[in-house]
């Protein structure tokens, strides 16, 4: 039975303040919610073991943060919530000696051995691996205290920091292996050094604005000698270049005062070189090495010509080629000795491949139970055979050197591109990850009556990877529903691969328009738009370099745009890893008010509009856009020629946030960007569907809201919502939930957001305001579904109950109090608030605080259902003199 949301009402003439600006502090309070899923993992940069204790270690993900697990994995915390960036590259972990400069004198000599264990933590930020989805970072971190707290420490233009050591001798003195920007040439990079902690640093080895450190070592048994890999790369929307001239193996033997590049036996025209020394003989070194050396390779063959695996029995001094395997150099080139054995190596590549013969031949299989591409790997420096491997999809335990393994897929660390949520009850998401295919699962586990036993009260406990449920492989991106049949779910792999997928029955088939015989093939970005139509659910619209309209739930499709880029065709020779198609269309909106009315947005800058379902187009580009990525375009809830245009510069090394806005159909743009963070790209807007001055935008940062449409930007991670891009925003019609998909953290819901809808700035210069609320749903159960561990991922539901949302101006020091009375005026239930200023939020169960002071009890309804009985309910707020009243419904 559907209600209206009755109006709050005020009580009394509250005294407003004028102009009352909402700031970030006021939204601390939100309650984001993870709904995961963790069921499959996200890319990981570097791992570590804690000093001397191998059951403690750290992992580092690429857009996920640092992680902690204490435990053998059995569960993590996230140490890296709050920073700036989220993107990590590298990760070194000492323990502070009891004669370390940086104890404070609070803590007494005789308890700085233990208290100095795992104390200080070095982070580099932005990954190191080039392909064309990584985020960038912003220099280095350091923590003095477990990674409670974090200095940023410098280094900020370096980006990229694939390797970072610390010299044993003194937690203070640290190596940084600085990349640089991958979409651009700058200084910030080469090898750098501080001796004090990172106040201050030296550049002690720097060949060109082109070339970057990708690797760096130390000699464990005399860390003054060092070893630099160093690596000239530059990545653009359509091209790829890994490697040059200027690139190869440095040592210094006086800790970086002086160096000699190490030439005997390796290539001369190098790439990415990955670099280990054994720890028992420091004598003995060995690299892979890409090179285009007799000829360049394809980025995919596994076997390089003038490169492969180089070994050095003398300390660099020479080298000999044992093998001429290196699977995919730029984004992998990492190899790894065995603590004990130096002829045991480990290659990663697509897989892990092994050596028991000092790398002079290799074999697979022995990780090809593990998720593909491996990018991390350690050894426990005492035990070789606890290994621990990081991949694009988590992290991978063995005890038995490899023999088993366990795969941590406990925390939500996935990387979304695009989600989409149905009608279900409860609602569904769907959505597709970097490398982990596309799944689907519900907002939350709807706490439903069991059937087989009613008396049976155990309430749901959250999602868990059981409720998730696989649709496509490949990377996933775009995925959609059938509004009319529930089994039907459309995704895509990269490239344009749409298929149309029945959950009941498992078929897929695919939808990808072919060229007709005699005409050019179609071009499709490897993240590629489509969507089912609003107002025609049969149709679904997708977009390559023109827009294709497929009918009949896709089984036909007629192209219905001419070329809708620029069709450089200097641009369009794809050369690198696969991933530069170019001059394709990147997003797709279709107008809610109005059939028909369609917007494109393309990967080198230009935006189309078309009023007859592609009867015809006209480019309304803006002038100021500069061909830069249209990240998306958003047609208006509210007006037809409304469009919102996000424009992501960071493929042309321009990190400058830019979201533009046209009301007369393209004719004219202004740019409404104002106060985003100076270097945090915007992947999206959204424009609230209930009211046109609220905005949500989604950036390599995180969240932000305007409430004056774009006028000015508040970030709005509350509660929960780490630092973490937002590739994805959709709000929810019937629940009014905001659902986003983060490309590292997988994918979180804010409850029942319709009060950012009644945030204006009337209501906002009120002492006390109380937002209108949902109606309440029947509370019900779950029959008991298995047993529990703490090795296990789950998510929260959704709140149970009615959520009753408020606001607070300034701090009084008056008590919030909330009282809830039935249609006879009864007191049925009293609660209290926070009367912090700002967003606020009470959540009344729908149970009374006396059932037997009731009237209207009833045995059924205090033994079975649990809650107040269906009808209407007054909310009284109160805050000092101030008291505003509302009413909300419990629906049957």
């Amino acid at each position: 039975m559907a209600s209206k949301k009755a109006a709050p009402k005020e009580v009394g003439t509250p005294k407003t303040t004028p102009n009352r600006v909402l700031t970030e502090n006021d939204l601390k309070r939100l309650p984001w919610r993870s709904v995961g899923p963790a069921i499959m993992g996200g890319r990981i940069s570097d791992m570590c073991f804690a000093p001397g204790n191998p059951k403690t270690f750290y992992v580092a993900y690429a857009t996920s943060g640092l992680w902690r697990s204490k435990n053998h994995g059995v569960t993590f915390e996230s140490l890296f919530d709050k920073e700036d960036t989220c993107a990590i590259g590298a990760i070194a972990v000492c323990d502070a000696p009891t004669d370390w400069e940086g104890w404070t004198s609070d803590i007494k000599k005789a308890d700085r051995l233990e208290k100095g264990k795992e104390r200080i933590i070095w982070v580099g930020t932005g990954e190191g691996n080039g392909r064309n989805s990584s985020s960038w970072g912003n220099g280095v971190y350091r923590s003095t205290d477990s990674g409670k707290t974090w200095t940023n420490v410098g280094l900020n233009e370096t980006h990229d920091i694939p390797r970072l050591v610390v010299d044993p001798r003194n937690p203070d003195v640290c190596y940084v292996a600085a990349l640089g920007h991958l979409w651009g040439y700058n200084q910030e990079r080469g090898l750098f050094k501080t001796s004090d902690g990172g106040q201050t640093w030296d550049k002690v080895l720097y060949l060109d604005d082109k070339t970057g450190c990708c690797d760096v070592a130390l000699d464990p048994k005399n860390p003054d000698t060092i070893y630099a890999a160093f690596y000239e790369r530059i990545r653009s929307s359509y091209s790829f270049k890994s490697g040059g001239k200027k690139g190869g193996i440095y040592k210094s033997t006086d800790g970086g005062k002086t160096w000699k590049q190490l030439t005997k036996g390796l290539p001369k025209n190098t790439g990415r070189i990955g670099l280990d020394v054994f720890i028992q003989d420091t004598q003995k070194l060995i690299a892979v090495v890409e090179a285009t050396d007799g000829g360049a390779n394809s980025i995919r063959d596994d076997r390089m010509r003038g490169g492969g695996v180089f070994r050095s029995d003398d300390g660099g001094e020479s080298w000999r080629r044992c093998s001429h395997r290196s699977p995919r150099a730029f984004y992998f080139s990492k190899i790894k000795f065995d603590s004990q054995d130096d002829n045991r190596v480990y290659m990663l590549g697509w897989t892990t491949e092994v050596s028991d013969d000092g790398g002079e031949t290799f074999r697979g299989g022995w990780g090809d139970l593990l998720h593909a591409d491996h990018h991390a790997i350690i050894v426990n420096p005492t035990d070789p055979t606890h290994i621990i491997v990081g991949t694009d999809g988590g992290a991978y335990l063995t005890f038995d050197k490899g023999e088993n393994w366990d795969f941590l897929n406990t925390i939500a660390v996935g990387q979304f591109y695009n989600i989409a949520i149905d009608n279900s009850e409860p609602y569904r998401i769907s959505g597709g990850l970097q490398d982990n295919g596309s799944w689907v699962w519900p907002s939350t586990n709807f706490v439903r009556e069991a059937e087989e036993d009613k008396a049976c009260r155990t309430p749901a406990t959250g999602l868990t990877n059981g409720d998730i449920d696989f649709i496509l492989w490949g990377d996933g991106f775009h995925t959609d529903f059938d509004p009319e049949d529930e089994n039907i779910v459309y995704a895509e792999w990269q490239g344009g691969n749409l298929t149309r997928v029945n959950l009941k029955t498992g078929e897929r088939r695919w939808l990808i328009p072919e060229a007709r015989e005699g005409q050019p093939k179609h071009r499709f970005n490897w993240n590629a738009p489509f969507f089912v139509s609003q107002h025609k659910p049969h149709a679904i619209y997708l977009g390559g370099n023109m827009v294709f309209k497929l009918t009949n739930k896709g089984d036909n499709w007629e192209a219905i745009s001419p070329d809708l880029t620029t069709a450089d065709g200097s641009k369009m020779v794809a050369a690198g890893s696969n991933a530069e198609n170019f001059c394709t269309l990147v997003s797709l909106a279709e107008s809610p008010i109005k059939a028909g009315l369609l917007w494109s947005g393309s990967d080198d800058g230009l935006i189309h509009l078309s009023q007859n379902d592609g009867k015809s187009w006209e480019n309304v580009t803006p002038k100021d856009a500069g061909g830069r990525y249209v990240s998306r375009v958003e047609a208006s809830h509210f007006k037809e020629g409304r469009c919102y245009a996000t424009f992501d510069g960071h493929r042309m090394d321009d990190m400058t946030p830019c979201i533009m806005v046209t009301n007369d159909f393209g004719k004219t743009w202004r740019e409404i960007s104002a106060n985003l963070p100076p270097s945090h790209s915007v992947m999206l807007v959204r424009e609230d569907d209930a009211n046109e001055d609220v905005l949500y935008c989604g950036t390599e940062s995180g969240m932000y809201v305007s409430l004056n449409q774009g006028e000015s930007w508040v970030k709005m991670h509350g509660k929960g919502l780490p630092t973490v891009p937002v590739y994805d925003i959709k709000q929810h019609k019937r629940e009014r939930d905001l659902v986003i998909a983060t490309h590292g953290r997988s994918v979180w819901v804010l409850d029942n957001a319709n009060w950012l809808g009644d945030a204006t700035a009337e209501n906002l210069a009120k002492p006390l305001h109380l937002f209108s609320s949902k109606p309440g749903k029947s509370r019900q159960f779950l029959h008991f579904n298995g047993l529990w561990s703490h090795k296990m991922f789950r998510a929260k539901n959704a709140p149970f109950g009615i959520i009753i949302d408020y606001w607070v101006n300034e701090y009084t020091g008056d008590e919030v109090s909330c009282v809830i009375e039935n249609e006879k005026g009864v007191t049925v239930k009293k609660l209290s608030g926070s009367n912090a200023p700002g967003y606020n939020r009470i959540v009344w169960n729908m149970e009374p605080d006396d059932w037997h002071k009731l009237a209207d009890k009833s045995e059924e309804m205090m033994m079975n259902k649990w809650h107040c009985r269906p009808g209407m309910y007054k909310i009284k707020l109160k805050m000092g003199d101030h008291t505003q009243e509302g009413t909300v419904t419990i629906l049957e």
